[in-house]
């Protein structure tokens, strides 16, 4: 398949949709502590920041966009797992990232780590502890929410538990991903992971078929917009990427392309905007999306 370019953000809701979609993508970093001797040590964290309750990491193969699976598993239970059943952790990533690769030691810590605070280096996590953060969790993908492992991070914790995104009815089957026209929705979104036989899933999976030629870029909103895993999600919700009301320049849900006329997504609290790590950041972002407005479409 040759390569080609992915399609630019729409400038739809400029410049908020185009500057939710590079935050929500962007890793955030933060900075915990090892002690060596008298010394603290360094050692950088990831963090996703994207909407409370969903959390998603996106896999690209020669540049295109081919699948993002959403999680909305939350932090506090694989913490009590790890306390509990230590060795069912490594085979749980195992399988719900497909990564037979992933050994145990990766995934806590291997040193007691600290927090700096006002007052000092506080202890964050001992050594041998479950490691949230880890690489198979924010850089490699997506097993559980990690919003509210403040540590490392200067933001206030994210909701916990109670507010993590839940399906109340099936998964769409149709009237969410176009490509050329044709609804594909039941092609490219399942549920890869459930609470239990009939309950809510954990986990979504939107994945192009190995056969097609095609990516996830290449898909179509229900408002008209090119497919962003933001935009996604914010469409199985009933509102746009910028926030607005789903539809606002396109078919109105229940209208058209066989929109679903209700959103099967229930969830206490659901913002519109994913987290922002700081104002430096948010500015850096802004200068960033800075080309991306000037190739932007109008489609005024």
């Amino acid at each position: 398949m040759p390569h080609r370019r992915e399609p630019t953000i729409s400038g739809r809701g400029w410049p908020g949709a185009a500057l939710l979609h590079l935050a929500s993508e962007t890793l955030a970093l933060g900075c915990l502590f090892e002690r060596r001797g008298s010394a603290f040590i360094r050692v950088p964290v990831h963090r996703r920041q994207q909407i409370p309750g969903c959390e998603w990491h996106s896999r690209r193969v020669a540049g295109l966009l081919r699948a993002v699976s959403y999680t909305f598993e939350a932090l506090e239970d694989w913490t009590a797992l790890a306390q509990e059943a230590p060795g069912t952790v490594a085979a749980l990533y195992r399988s719900i990232l497909g990564r037979p690769e992933i050994r145990a030691e990766e995934l806590v810590w291997r040193a007691d780590v600290y927090l700096r605070g006002p007052d000092g280096y506080e202890p964050a996590f001992p050594a041998g502890s479950y490691n949230p953060l880890n690489a198979w969790n924010t850089v490699r993908g997506a097993v559980h929410l990690n919003g509210s492992a403040a540590a490392g991070f200067a933001a206030a914790p994210r909701p916990g538990a109670g507010d993590r995104l839940r399906l109340t009815g099936p998964v769409p089957q149709r009237g969410l991903l176009f490509h050329g026209g044709r609804d594909v929705t039941a092609e490219v979104l399942r549920a890869s992971r459930r609470e239990g036989p009939g309950r809510p899933p954990r986990r979504l999976e939107a994945a192009v078929p190995e056969e097609a030629d095609w990516s996830l870029g290449d898909l179509s909103l229900p408002d008209g917009d090119r497919f962003t895993p933001l935009g996604l999600f914010r469409a199985l919700l009933g509102g746009d990427p910028a926030g607005g009301p789903a539809g606002g320049h396109g078919p109105r849900r229940g209208q058209g392309r066989g929109v679903v006329a209700a959103s099967p997504w229930a969830m206490k609290g659901t913002g519109a905007m994913p987290f922002l790590p700081g104002q430096l950041v948010a500015e850096a972002l802004l200068r960033q999306a800075g080309p991306i407005a000037a190739q932007a479409p109008d489609r005024s």
